[in-house]
């Protein structure tokens, strides 16, 4: 009961605003219009393989909640974005998963503006207790037209990730690397209703402890298809490759998420 009013108090504290893709519009970020707010909820079904170890490949089902909230000054912008999931296979025990991502973006309306950012993020099927990052770099906006809008980033951030050990029960694995962080994003209006938004990052950094270059390739695509002018039907596919987990789990993961999205 704890848990889940914990889980619970959570969500509803970080609704008000990964990995990671933002949902509200991004278009109007790059607006002339500014000092406002603007925002959205999602409620999601998704489908996904996130398995506890490597041998076992085994589908879930789940209930996915996400919200973001963004302010939108005159010079800069400011980003929050959170995500909380249940996850249930059959015959297995319930899991959860969540992150809180907050980003500033310096003078945003730039071709060459600057951004900041933080996360923390616990993965209980990963068997990932905790993580943190914190870093920053340039955006760049590469293309900007009626329809589509392309922008890449460019910079440096310092993870730290605490994982449960299969081996040893009760043993926790910490790592505290430096990466480098870079990501490329497109956002397609096909009509009045219908936009497509996807994201690719890229994060690598060696590992001292280990002696070894660890490589980590993500991405997060949202189809968007507007039923009102408050309210929408989005299809999300999230998806994660790691070339050396830190410890024996799926090198690939994804996440096929359907739901309906509350803007404001």
């Amino acid at each position: 009961m704890k848990v889940f009013l914990f889980t619970l108090s959570f969500f509803l504290i970080t609704h008000l605003a990964s990995a990671q893709i933002l949902k509200v519009d991004k278009g109007s970020i790059d607006s002339d219009s500014s000092n406002y707010f603007m925002g959205s909820i999602n409620i999601d079904f998704n489908l996904n393989n996130k398995s506890a170890t490597a041998e076992k490949n085994i589908t879930y089902t789940g209930l996915e909640g996400s919200s973001d909230l963004v302010y939108v000054g005159n010079r800069h912008a400011y980003i929050l974005i959170n995500d909380i999931s249940y996850i249930k296979s059959t015959g297995g025990p319930l899991i959860s998963s969540g992150y809180t991502h907050f980003r500033i973006n310096f003078l945003r309306k730039r071709k060459l503006s600057y951004e900041s950012f933080s996360q923390v993020q616990y993965d209980n099927g990963r068997q990932m207790p905790f993580r943190f990052l914190q870093g920053a770099g340039i955006k760049i906006r590469l293309k900007k037209s009626g329809k589509n809008k392309i922008f890449m980033g460019i910079g440096a951030m310092y993870e730290r990730e605490n994982w449960n050990s299969l081996e040893t029960e009760g043993k926790i694995i910490s790592k505290n690397i430096w990466k480098t962080s870079n990501y490329i994003t497109s956002k397609l209006t096909i009509n009045e209703n219908v936009d497509f938004n996807i994201i690719v990052y890229y994060q690598g950094g060696y590992d001292y402890d280990d002696e070894v270059f660890r490589h980590r390739v993500s991405g997060d695509a949202v189809l968007n298809i507007k039923l009102t002018d408050k309210l929408a039907f989005n299809t999300s596919f999230t998806a994660q490759y790691e070339d050396k987990p830190i410890i024996p789990i799926n090198n690939f993961v994804y996440s096929l998420t359907n739901g309906f999205k509350f803007t404001f």
